[in-house]
């Protein structure tokens, strides 16, 4: 058994640990948070059945979307390292709750994409510096058990967040951008009341720039077979209710299926987090691309809402094992002073893989849904070999 998983206890209570009171408020307000995260998986929806879109056109906004939040991540990081975790989580959430306020009103197509590229590029910056703050304050042992928590809690907000937009997704865009901004406003305020991160976190006597961090190789590996996996993964935001609404069925069952994520993480993460500490974070990240791309290729086999959710039940395991693994593998690899930048630059690859799976999944629903299942399935067993072959080898920091 691993130090942490010792450290926390009997396996029936894997989150039973100690951890400092700001590590709780982060974790406990984001997720609170990400029960008005409610507009960004039902943008596909509204784009084609609100505003009456093409679905390459929607897929153009998406992809403008993911453009952004590929810029967005490395400057979030390197904000985090710079004028500290605090800041760049307060002005992020402000910009989002503004971005989304003026969602609402949009309706030309080049409004719509500069809205999108807008909000790709401070939603999720938040996450990046909490993500940078809690390696921060917590031991690497402690790290796995920490991500573990704060993915759960994530989900706990996406919970509530499936039910709400299931019931306004179809003819009440305007309440979304709003439920949407004053959760992210409430949260800055929670934010305001935290001490700052400490200077010899955030102000290192020899910094770590861009350059540096780019010449590590395990990072940029890391990070292009996180792409390809997270690209098979967006097929969730893109593909998948494109998919539900081809087979007749109402935006409330991609309602469903985004509760089912939720509920399936809540339920069995707790569970399985023993053995996820007990794993390198390389071989559960291997594991984990395995289960997206079965879980998303089973899709290709689904009719009715019942087949569609047994299959998340399956992506979501998958996901809930490569984003923890892969989190703590890239905390593992950073030096102080470049947290924030090696968070931000492979949560690059969220937000490439929302760039690129529009424009894949609208090229492969052109020539038929099956092969973006069975494409997806394919994509995901090549990555999660490469993550299997790496962390067969020499294994590097936090393999």
């Amino acid at each position: 058994m691993s130090k942490a998983a010792a450290e926390a206890g009997p396996a029936t209570a894997p989150f039973a640990t100690r951890f400092p009171a700001t590590y709780w408020v982060l974790v406990i307000g984001y997720g609170a948070s990400r029960i008005g995260a409610v507009l960004v998986p039902y943008l596909t929806l509204y784009l084609v059945t609100q505003l009456h879109l093409s679905v390459d056109t929607a897929g153009q906004v998406l992809a403008a979307f993911g453009a952004g939040w590929v810029l967005g991540q490395p400057l979030s990081g390197a904000a985090a390292d710079r004028i500290g975790r605090k800041s760049t989580i307060v002005v992020s959430l402000t910009l989002t709750a503004t971005a989304y306020g003026l969602l609402a009103r949009a309706t030309t197509v080049p409004e719509l994409v500069a809205l999108a590229a807008a909000i790709g590029m401070v939603f999720d910056a938040p996450r990046t510096a909490i993500s940078a703050w809690v390696a921060d304050i917590l031991t690497e042992q402690q790290r796995s058990r920490s991500y573990g928590l704060q993915y759960w809690m994530i989900n706990a907000g996406a919970a509530g967040s499936g039910i709400i937009g299931g019931y306004l997704a179809s003819s009440h865009m305007g309440w979304l951008c709003t439920i949407d901004a004053l959760t992210c406003l409430a949260f800055a305020l929670v934010v305001l009341a935290l001490p700052a991160t400490p200077d010899r976190l955030t102000n290192t006597p020899d910094p770590v720039g861009y350059r540096s961090v780019l010449s590590d190789r395990r990072l940029l590996s890391f990070t292009g077979i996180s792409l390809a996996t997270l690209t098979v993964y967006q097929q969730m935001v893109y593909g998948l209710p494109l998919a539900i609404h081809a087979d007749g069925l109402s935006p409330a069952v991609y309602g469903a299926v985004n509760v089912a994520n939720a509920v399936t993480v809540l339920a069995l993460q707790p569970l399985l987090q023993p053995l996820m500490d007990r794993t390198p974070p390389l071989r559960a990240s291997a594991v984990g691309a395995l289960a997206i791309g079965l879980g998303m290729g089973a899709n290709g086999l689904a009719h009715g809402a019942a087949a569609f959710i047994a299959s998340t039940v399956v992506w979501t395991l998958g996901e809930m094992a490569f984003c923890v693994g892969a989190a703590a593998y890239v905390a593992g690899l950073a030096p102080v002073g470049a947290r924030g930048r090696y968070l931000g630059v492979w949560g690059a690859a969220f937000g490439g893989s929302a760039l690129v799976a529009p424009l894949i999944g609208a090229v492969a629903l052109n020539r038929g849904s099956d092969w973006l299942w069975a494409g997806s399935a394919v994509l995901a067993s090549l990555c999660a070999a490469a993550l299997a072959l790496q962390a067969a080898g020499r294994r590097p920091v936090g393999a």
